[in-house]
């Protein structure tokens, strides 16, 4: 599976219209997705059926679907012993820049716009959290914090997008190391519950990278599937190998993505088909293959 990025990081440098702060223990309010501030960032848009990466990212989600038995029995997602889903699937790479939110980012949106699909993405990386940064949610209560106060709700903390089946549970406090809060059995339960609560529902969690916190092998242990970021021509093998071999030991369901990778002219397999998606959505006919 290969994603071809068109922006320089995992977070967008220019934020789009802010959304409005809420009160603690309020109910968490919906926000607007900004597709012309998504869009500038390279992200999915609902009109971006033209775009390489666009196209790419549509076959890794088809594939990510498939794993997780989506795809099968007439769309009824498998399911673990003990009746939970097989729906949380954690994001995560080598190391930092290599377009990790951006795929996880990217897939939701995908995922929720063109699918339809219920997603609830959730910022694991506590240290350096960039999900809210895409979508110009504010700080606030989110994913540690419920963690540490079972007694909250998801509902109570995730954003809920008004254009599509999409809630963001942002990090939530600062804190410091949180592997241990991961790792715990809370987190276990968490996970157990947020997959059986909306058995329809995909969950996507942006995790940290592999080799600079052991907060991301935590979440992969509570992960179905887990998307594996690698940037292409920059992320050393050996460094690759040695987060790959580690992931694997804590979750075999690894699928890889190759990220910012750069397809000599001719050579892409999605390239083709930038003008039949132009010349269809003006309302002419393609040429005939």
């Amino acid at each position: 599976m290969g994603l071809i990025e068109r922006v320089a990081s995992d977070g967008p440098s220019e934020p789009g219209r802010p959304q409005r702060p809420r009160a603690a223990g309020s109910p968490a309010p919906e926000f607007d997705l900004d597709f012309d501030a998504l869009a500038a960032l390279g992200a999915y848009t609902p009109d971006g059926f033209g775009r390489s990466h666009v196209l790419e990212l549509r076959a890794i989600k088809r594939a990510l679907l498939k794993r997780i038995g989506l795809l099968h029995a007439g769309g009824r997602r498998g399911a673990r012993d003990g009746g939970r889903r097989r729906n949380v699937v954690v994001v995560t790479s080598t190391r930092p820049g290599e377009g990790k939110t951006f795929t996880a980012v990217n897939l939701a949106l995908s995922l929720a716009l063109e699918e339809g699909a219920s997603v609830l993405l959730i910022d694991g990386d506590a240290l350096k959290p960039k999900v809210r940064s895409y979508f110009n949610i504010p700080e606030g209560p989110g994913f540690v914090d419920r963690l540490m106060d079972p007694s909250l709700s998801v509902s109570s903390l995730a954003w809920r997008a008004r254009q599509a089946p999409l809630a963001v549970l942002g990090e939530g406090s600062k804190t410091g190391p949180a592997a241990e809060l991961f790792s715990s059995q809370e987190a276990r339960a968490f996970f157990a519950r947020a997959s059986t609560a909306a058995p329809n529902r995909l969950i996507i969690v942006d995790a940290p990278p592999m080799l600079a916190t052991t907060e991301a092998y935590a979440l992969a242990r509570h992960a179905d599937e887990a998307l594996f970021v690698v940037q292409a021509d920059a992320t050393p093998q050996p460094a690759v190998a040695v987060a790959l071999d580690e992931l694997l030991d804590v979750n075999p369901n690894v699928s890889l993505v190759l990220n910012r990778c750069l397809v000599p002219g001719g050579g892409a397999h999605y390239g083709s088909y930038g003008e039949y998606y132009a010349r269809a959505r003006a309302g002419g006919a393609p040429e005939k293959e």
